[in-house]
């Protein structure tokens, strides 16, 4: 048997939710990248720009999103993981509620004011103005779309379906590539046609994601308590206030480069950096996917006060991202060529430029995704300041340092970007190095805590019935252990007996060997809660039959023995929580 806890079912998790959610956040990301490609094709390099002059107000529609569909899934996703139905559902309704009133506003604020807030961004006397108002007059009315797809996404990645969010963002991507050449090349309706297909697609994206909602594995209704939603409103916004921050900050700063870039270097500058900024929101896709799954299982893990799996997580999201950002890095360093064809580099009379700034660009990728993944860890597990902190001095500091290698040669701007990053790596690895000597408890660089609870059983077993006669042999001593009243020993037991038999004997037919099952059991006065977990076939034992449909007695008893017994299945696995208090 094996004694300690196997990473397998937290590794499987993250694959299953990591290749969903990082694919329909590729497709997200694509969808953006789409029309900068078929913009600069079809209509010319100064299409490509003028949509980068208003980036930093489109990054309004994903930080509204962030701060109430990022921060309303977390909390759902601990409330999930306390098993607490009603917190959740009310959570979700606050969000939405708030993600559309938001929405609603900027749109009206947009539309009416679109000259006015695009000569915030671009002068007016610019040759991209005209081409940028055309473009942002339209979008202002994706607003709605956009921030309740992202919000209605971020819910349903939450509640297990990352598969369903990849199918609705990939189809809706692929629409709107097709409709970017429609209207573009055959409409004839310039940049604005690329702005439509944009609000056009993300309508069918939501229509996709509201399916999860009427099916019944969705953990999720409309709750209505009567109570004041302004409470919830606040939670969401703190929980989300890191990312979203980061995002408006990331506006703020294109803005700011886009000036330091085109004082210094031009109109041809402002095309390389462009590109540079496409390879930036490349890596972003795979983060905010990797993102979310930290969010959504890392949220549930914390909610399960699972901390050995959060461990795990996060030591598994470092392995993939590095080694997947470490071959992006090295195809840009030996073909930078390769990336820049596609925004028509080669035909851009700067090649040479935009290869030599792509593979000094490219030293960014690494130290900004360990930043961005510790953000995000941080985030959740409750160190919010350090993680504003980070939010804003990662965007900060690149500002700074782009500028101070400005002003020694405007050639040597692109060093400002991995400068900036590396020098940050080292001020959070010391940070958290000073917090692990005076907090032991807590891991240097993750400041997850280390230390186990007193009371608290958490190992992993074969899908064998020798490994069920050991375990049950271990959850005996512990609970013997934790001086539990023999009444509700006896009733743990049983209950814990039948249904790792039943998982053991039903839920996997080929390799058990490579399988296992995650026991989670704490002792909290007045109660002894158990979380079994396995990625078998769905079997939900509040069902009372078998899979062959006929009635089985041990899970009948099994219902009527524990004094609670929820069952969820996520991330194609059963997660069954029980629940026995000492006094009954």
């Amino acid at each position: 048997m094996t004694e300690i806890r196997n990473s397998y079912l937290v590794s499987r998790a993250l694959k299953t939710f990591m290749f969903a959610s990082v694919l329909a956040s590729v497709a997200q990301r694509l969808a953006t990248m789409t029309d900068a490609i078929v913009v600069s094709n079809l209509i010319g390099p100064d299409a490509i720009s003028a949509i980068n002059v208003v980036t930093p107000i489109i990054t309004l529609f994903p930080t509204i999103s962030i701060l109430f569909g990022i921060g309303g899934s977390v909390l759902a996703a601990k409330a999930i993981g306390r098993r607490d139905a009603e917190e959740a559902n009310h959570v979700f309704t606050t969000a939405l509620i708030a993600s559309f009133i938001s929405s609603i506003l900027l749109t009206i604020i947009l539309f009416l004011l679109t000259p006015q807030i695009v000569a915030l961004v671009c002068p007016r006397n610019s040759r991209l103005f005209d081409m940028a108002v055309s473009f942002m007059h339209i979008m202002s009315l994706s607003a709605v779309p956009t921030i309740m797809g992202f919000t209605l996404q971020s819910f349903v990645k939450t509640d297990g379906n990352p598969r369903l969010v990849m199918v609705a963002v990939i189809s809706s991507t692929a629409l709107n590539l097709v409709l970017d050449v429609v209207f573009i090349k055959y409409f004839g309706m310039g940049i604005a046609g690329s702005a439509w297909g944009t609000i056009i697609c993300f309508i069918f994206s939501i229509s996709i994601c509201l399916i999860h909602f009427r099916s019944m594995r969705s953990s999720f209704h409309l709750h209505f308590a009567g109570k004041w939603m302004g409470k919830d409103v606040m939670r969401c916004i703190a929980e989300g206030f890191p990312m979203s921050i980061n995002t408006l900050l990331m506006g703020i700063c294109i803005f700011a480069f886009n000036s330091i870039v085109m004082r210094s270097l031009g109109e041809d500058g402002m095309y390389v950096w462009s590109v540079c900024l496409q390879l930036l929101m490349l890596v972003q896709l795979m983060l905010g996917g990797v993102s979310s799954s930290i969010y959504s299982i890392g949220g549930l893990l914390i909610g399960e006060r699972d901390m050995i799996g959060l461990t795990i997580l996060i030591r598994r999201v470092l392995t993939y991202v590095g080694i997947a950002l470490l071959v992006l890095w090295l195809i840009v360093e030996v073909w930078p060529e390769a990336f820049g064809n596609l925004f028509a580099g080669g035909n851009s009379g700067v090649a040479d430029m935009l290869h030599k700034a792509l593979r000094i660009f490219s030293l960014i990728l690494l130290p900004y995704a360990l930043i961005a993944i510790l953000n995000a860890l941080y985030q959740i597990i409750g160190y919010r300041t350090a993680s504003i902190f980070i939010s804003i001095a990662q965007l900060v500091m690149m500002v700074v340092f782009v500028w101070l290698f400005v002003q020694i040669n405007p050639s040597l701007l692109w060093w400002g970007y991995p400068a900036s990053a590396i020098v940050l790596v080292t001020v959070v690895l010391v940070f958290t190095w000073f917090m692990h000597i005076r907090k032991p408890e807590i891991a240097a660089v993750t400041l997850i805590p280390q230390v186990a609870e007193a009371k608290a059983l958490n190992f992993s077993i074969r899908l064998t019935e020798g490994d069920v006669v050991n375990a049950l042999s271990q959850i005996f001593s512990f609970l013997q252990d934790c001086n539990i009243p023999k009444q509700t020993t006896n009733k743990v037991l049983l209950c814990c007996e039948e249904l790792l038999y039943n998982i053991v004997r039903y839920a996997v037919k080929k390799h058990p060997n490579r399988h296992f099952i995650d026991i989670h059991i704490r002792s909290t006065e007045p109660m002894v809660s158990v979380l079994l977990k396995d990625d078998g076939r769905p079997f939900n034992p509040t069902l009372r039959d078998t899979p062959n449909g006929i009635e089985h007695l041990g899970l009948r008893l099994v219902n009527g023995v524990s004094s609670q017994i929820n069952y969820k299945y996520m991330y194609d696995q059963n997660m069954v929580y029980m629940t026995f208090y000492n006094n009954q």
